[in-house]
């Protein structure tokens, strides 16, 4: 079961010619995944304040619901 901490958002980003996917814990974004070049060459972005929030945030969280949430945004990224 994923956190209901992570969210996963569809974004169009002019700096890539397809749609993206961020990845925000409590509300900062974590990273990007696009896949310009092609679905079995998904890249990944990070961020780390890109956001600035009015408590901080302390990206600290379970590996494996990370990867989880990684996952399910890769798969979401390919259906769109």
């Amino acid at each position: 079961m994923i956190s209901n901490d992570f969210e996963i958002d569809f974004f169009s980003d002019n700096k890539y010619e397809e749609i993206t996917v961020e990845v925000s814990y409590k509300g900062q974004i974590l990273c990007q995944l696009n896949k310009d070049k092609g679905i079995d060459n998904i890249e990944i972005e990070f961020f780390f304040d890109l956001r600035i929030l009015t408590e901080p945030v302390t990206p600290k969280f379970p590996l494996s619901e990370f990867i989880n949430i990684l996952n399910e945004a890769k798969q979401d990224l390919i259906a769109s």
